[in-house]
C-alpha cells in the first residue's frame, strides 16, 4: 500500500509539473510575448525538437524530487525548482536565434546545481549540542537587531506608510535609488527578505497575531519606501508555502505544484475573459517568465565581458569592480536602454555573472 501511495504521489507531481510547464508556454506565447516583444520577450519560434528537449530537462527533476518535506532546505529546493529552474530551462528558447547554442551548457550546469541542492537535502542532519541558551536572550537579540535596522531605514528615508499601485512604483524607485546608501540597502534587504518574513512565519505558526502584524507592517513600510514589487509578491508566496506545509509537509510538493498551476491558469483565464493581461503580467511575467528570459541576457553579456567577481557586493574591498553600475542595472541599460531598470534574475544567472560556470556550482553548494 505504501508503494502504491508513493507511486500515485509521484505521478501526481509529474503531471502537475507538465501542466505547469504547458501553462507557462501558453502564457508566454499568447499573452506576454505579443505585448512585450519590444521588451526582449520575443518569440523566435524555437523548433519542436528544442522545445521537447528543454521541456524534458525541466520535467526530469520531478521524477525524484521528494514531495514530502521534513526540513527547510527541501522547501527552498521546491521554490527554486518551480520559480527559477523551470523558467530558465524553457523560456530562453524563445529569445535565442539558435535554440541549441552554448546556452545549453548553461542549462546543464544549472541542472547540476539543482542536483547539488538535492544531494545536500538528503544528507543526514548534524545534531548540535543543546546549549540551553535562554529564549528570552534570543528574543531580546532579535528585537534589538530589528530595531537597529528600522532605525537605519527611518534615518535614511523617514517614516511614511504610503503603498502605491504596481503601476506607480517607478517614481518611488527613482527616489529610493537616489537616497539609498550601502548600509541602508543592507538594512532593507535584511528586513524584507529575512526578519519581516520570520516574524510573519512565527506569527502564523504560533498563532501570535502581534508578530504577524509586525511582519506585515514592516513589509508594507519597505514597499512604501522602495517600490519593489517583489516585497509584496514574496509575502504572498510565503503565505502559499505555509498553507502547503499543512499535514506536517507530507504532501507539500503536490500541493505546491498544483497551487502554482491553478494560479497561472486562473490568471490566464481571467485575462482572456477581461481581454487584458493584468494578472498574468503582475505575477507570471514578473516572477517567472521575465527572470527566465533575463538569464539568457546575463549569459550573453557576461560570456563576452569581464565577470564581476562580486566586486559590487561583499568582495568590493578585495577586487576592482570593472563596471559603474550593478549587474542588474548594467543589463537593464545594455539591453533595455534604461539606466533606471534593474534586471533582477535568479541566483544562478547572478552566480554566472560573478564567476562563470564555477560560480553556479559554488553558489549551489553554499546555499
Amino acid at each position: 500500500m505504501r508503494e502504491m501511495q508513493l507511486s500515485v504521489g509521484r505521478i501526481t507531481v509529474i503531471l502537475g509539473v507538465i501542466t505547469y510547464i504547458a501553462a507557462l508556454y501558453i502564457a508566454y506565447i499568447y499573452l506576454i510575448s505579443p505585448a512585450y516583444s519590444y521588451y526582449q520577450l520575443t518569440n523566435l519560434h524555437p523548433s519542436l525538437w528544442v522545445t521537447i528537449l528543454s521541456s524534458l530537462l525541466a520535467i526530469l527533476p520531478s521524477f525524484w524530487l521528494e514531495y514530502r518535506v521534513q526540513r527547510p532546505s527541501q522547501v527552498i529546493y521546491w521554490t527554486l525548482y518551480l520559480f527559477a529552474y523551470i523558467p530558465v530551462i524553457i523560456i530562453p528558447d524563445f529569445i535565442r536565434v539558435d535554440g541549441l547554442d552554448s546556452f545549453w551548457i548553461f542549462k546543464l550546469v544549472v541542472f547540476a546545481g539543482l542536483m547539488i541542492l538535492y544531494f545536500f537535502s538528503k544528507i543526514s542532519l548534524i545534531e548540535l549540542p543543546n546549549t540551553n541558551f535562554p529564549v528570552a536572550a534570543v528574543n531580546v537579540g532579535i528585537f534589538v537587531g530589528m530595531s537597529l535596522l528600522y532605525a537605519v531605514m527611518i534615518k535614511a528615508y523617514g517614516f511614511h506608510i504610503n503603498p502605491v499601485s504596481f503601476k506607480e512604483v517607478y517614481g518611488v524607485r527613482e527616489v529610493y535609488r537616489s537616497e539609498t546608501g550601502r548600509i541602508a540597502g543592507y538594512a532593507i534587504t535584511w528586513l524584507s527578505k529575512i526578519m519581516d518574513m520570520f516574524m510573519i512565519t512565527i506569527g502564523i505558526v504560533r498563532g501570535q497575531l502581534l508578530l504577524l502584524f509586525v511582519g506585515i507592517f514592516g513589509q508594507v513600510y519597505v514597499y512604501s519606501v522602495s517600490g519593489h514589487k517583489s516585497v509584496v509578491l514574496s509575502m504572498g508566496l510565503l503565505f502559499v508555502i505555509l498553507f502547503c506545509l499543512r499535514k506536517s509537509g507530507r504532501t507539500f510538493g503536490i500541493s505546491f505544484v498544483w497551487f502554482m498551476v491553478a494560479f497561472v491558469v486562473l490568471a490566464i483565464l481571467v485575462d482572456i475573459f477581461n481581454d487584458n493581461i493584468a494578472l498574468t503580467e503582475i505575477f507570471t511575467r514578473r516572477m517567472l517568465l521575465l527572470p527566465g528570459a533575463l538569464s539568457s541576457l546575463f549569459f550573453d553579456f557576461f560570456s563576452t565581458h569581464e565577470k564581476t567577481y562580486l566586486g559590487h557586493s561583499i568582495l568590493g574591498f578585495f577586487v576592482d569592480y570593472p563596471y559603474k553600475a550593478s549587474p542588474s542595472h548594467l543589463i537593464g541599460f545594455t539591453y533595455f536602454g534604461s539606466e533606471e531598470m534593474s534586471a533582477n534574475v535568479n541566483m544562478w544567472a547572478d552566480a554566472y555573472s560573478a564567476f562563470g560556470y564555477a560560480g553556479i556550482i559554488v553558489f549551489s553548494v553554499l546555499l
